[in-house]
């Protein structure tokens, strides 16, 4: 099991209560390539649940593939894809998806043995090397070889193969994907601590939840609850203290407790055709960015990730919200 994708029963955004909504069928696949980072992206997912139902554990989940998350994201089975599946230009424009903030910065890098005795993966020239067939690592590892003037051999690991486990067995010398899988990945390893995560980032890959093009109410609402997410850690509010911030003196508190909003909606939800207390919802039952990132990924975990890209604006990272207004 390993990416996480969320179906819902009926209409997205329809309230509890006035047709068959259900809950939310979240499809996970590869899970144990992704431990930890499947954690976050789920949490991503049950912080939608919030919003949508008030009730982050409105979900199932379900197996599928590397090929079959977007065909189901297309042919309507499920309505969002949340995971690690990276926004790019191709699968933006041809495939007509359409990509939500991204909620984890990630870059693609390489695992191989210590005993190797290499520092770099410029030193891999003539090496085997293992990588999926259904992502975008294939692509990113014969880029940087080609730029950089090196020979390898490619081995392409079937669709219902891990990468992690053709490598463990000796199949190939290295392998490669993001660099947060490669860090979970190494968690499971029985020798961890004889193998290396080198220095290179060859690739961006931005990942967050993708819908397909189509219905900009649901993609709005998906869109919003992850700034909701980034918003609350700026605020300063997370599931603990939000009871503190109702009947705030700050009208952008007031907004995100959905005490206020303006001209014509008593609240922002309204107009997302969400509950008042919809933002409210989600801290409390999921937490904020930094709460998600912490408790899954961040470094008193496993997989011991620094925050890096993945700070809010204003502490030299790139998460960042518009105006709640």
């Amino acid at each position: 099991m390993n990416i996480a994708v969320i179906s819902f029963h009926g209409c997205p955004v329809a309230r509890l209560g006035e047709k068959d909504v259900g809950g939310m069928n979240v499809y996970v696949l590869m899970l144990s390539k992704y431990l930890g980072h499947l954690g976050f992206d789920v949490d991503i997912c049950r912080a939608v649940a919030a919003a949508v139902f008030n009730d982050a554990s409105a979900i199932s989940f379900e197996v599928v593939d590397g090929k079959t998350r977007f065909i189901y994201l297309i042919d309507g089975t499920i309505d969002v894809l949340s995971a690690a599946t990276t926004y790019t230009f191709t699968r933006n424009v041809s495939k007509k998806l359409e990509f939500l903030p991204t909620t984890f910065y990630d870059g693609q890098g390489f695992i191989t043995k210590k005993t190797l005795g290499v520092s770099s993966a410029k030193q891999m020239g003539g090496a085997r090397i293992c990588f999926s067939g259904t992502g975008t690592a294939a692509k990113n590892i014969k880029d940087f070889f080609k730029k950089h003037f090196l020979p390898f051999k490619p081995v392409v690991v079937p669709p219902k193969e891990k990468t992690k486990n053709w490598y463990l067995e000796g199949k190939c010398d290295m392998y490669g994907t993001d660099r947060s899988g490669l860090a979970s990945n190494r968690t499971q390893f029985p020798d961890a601590e004889w193998h290396i995560i080198l220095p290179e980032i060859i690739s961006k890959e931005p990942l967050g939840p993708v819908v397909k093009y189509g219905d900009q109410q649901w993609s709005d609402v998906v869109r919003w609850t992850v700034f909701v997410l980034f918003i609350a850690e700026e605020y300063g509010i997370n599931s603990k203290n939000i009871g503190r911030f109702a009947n705030h003196s700050d009208p952008k508190i007031q907004r995100f407790m959905g005490e206020i909003n303006g001209e014509h909606h008593p609240n922002l939800g309204s107009k997302l055709g969400l509950s008042s207390t919809w933002a409210v919802s989600i801290i409390k039952q999921v937490g904020n960015y930094k709460e998600i990132y912490e408790r899954n990924v961040g470094e008193n975990t496993p997989l011991g990730l620094e925050r890096g890209l993945n700070k809010l604006y204003n502490h030299g990272g790139l998460l960042y919200a518009p105006p709640l207004k």
